[in-house]
């Protein structure tokens, strides 16, 4: 075997946990635009016009599988080219690749394989320079909805289990592009992350038959300690167990398990309390890095009584080290209860 030569594009079993990691070899040729390395040695960075964002067709991408005009621009007499907002392009460096058929579990050894598969995109915002808190609530509210139809037309496809829908801003949290975007994946099998979480509502729900993520609200409003901001549709939290410094948790108040459920009458409800956070943390942690993604229950299965589906918003303030890589225990500085207050704090001054 010439190790050298080896590219692998396959999911492979853990023997021992069992669970699930993804070998992408084509993830090492997607370019790097942040690119502090060359800033450092010439002095100079990537301009707006080398985007491959900026004019996505103009720069190889793809024409969109799905894209959405500006705000108050109907689709049916926007033209594409002058009038998007958002656009849906299958990523030039995929992490899974689409194929005509489920792949099966294979044995390699003693181990298990499923070759690599499903859908990866790339979600384009039209302003180079806008990240989503500086956006208008009416703009923000098209990224979400953008997201809630592309994920209604992948989960009709009966091989994929779970779609995932997330956001890297800045180079700290892994972003490649400056250039606003989101990625949805779409997966063969339910994550380990996902799996543990939706298990754990199992097991409460068949002990107290109700919602663990519903308990868990009702006892934060009742403290008032964690929570952040709300309004009719939507609550935010610091969670108790949070898994990294300043972490929030946005949460539809009525139980939902089902993120594509949500109706075009809550999203801008949605959208007004997803910005006032980042720009709370943006005010408070002086840092425009952070991920978030949406955590919803599998594409398999309708709506369940045991799942609650939400946003994790996570700052990247830290570094992991040898006791988080070693015991799979985050450690975090601020408790959350400070956290809260201080993101509370924030909107005070600012009134």
């Amino acid at each position: 075997m010439k190790i050298k030569k080896i590219q692998a594009e396959e999911f492979r079993r853990d023997f021992i946990s069992r669970e699930w990691i993804l070998v992408s070899s084509n993830r090492q040729k997607r370019p790097i635009f942040f690119n502090i390395k060359e800033k450092k040695k010439t002095g100079r960075v990537f301009s707006k016009k080398e985007c491959p964002f900026e004019n996505p067709q103009k720069s190889g991408n793809a024409d969109p599988v799905f894209w959405m005009p500006k705000p108050g621009i109907d689709k049916g007499r926007a033209v594409f080219e002058k009038d998007w907002f958002t656009q849906i392009v299958p990523n030039k460096f995929p992490l899974l690749r689409r194929n005509n058929h489920k792949p099966k579990i294979k044995k390699h050894g003693i181990y298990e394989i499923v070759d690599s598969f499903g859908f990866h995109e790339i979600v384009i915002t039209r302003d180079h320079d806008k990240m989503f808190e500086d956006m208008a609530i009416n703009e923000l509210s098209l990224v979400f909805k953008t997201y809630k139809e592309r994920y209604r037309i992948l989960e009709k496809d009966k091989s994929i289990d779970y779609i995932l829908i997330f956001h890297n801003q800045g180079e700290l949290a892994g972003a490649s592009i400056p250039h606003p975007h989101s990625q949805i994946i779409a997966l063969p099998i339910v994550p380990p992350d996902v799996s543990r979480s939706i298990n754990g509502g199992v097991n409460f729900y068949e002990k107290y038959k109700k919602c663990a993520h519903c308990t868990m609200l009702d006892y934060e409003k009742k403290e008032k300690i964690r929570i952040i901001n709300k309004n009719k549709y939507f609550i935010s939290v610091a969670p108790y167990a949070s898994k990294v410094p300043f972490e929030v948790r946005v949460y539809p108040v009525r139980h939902n398990s089902d993120f594509e459920e949500i109706s075009d009458h809550e999203i801008p409800y949605l959208a007004e309390i997803f910005k006032d956070i980042l720009i709370r943390m943006r005010k408070s942690l002086g840092s425009k890095d952070y991920n978030f993604f949406i955590h919803t229950s599998s594409a398999r299965v309708d709506s369940v009584p045991y799942y609650h589906w939400h946003i994790e918003i996570l700052p990247r303030t830290y570094k992991w080290g040898g006791v988080e890589l070693g015991t799979g225990i985050e450690v975090i500085s601020v408790p959350p209860e400070l956290v809260a207050y201080q993101l509370r704090k924030v909107k005070k001054q600012n009134k």
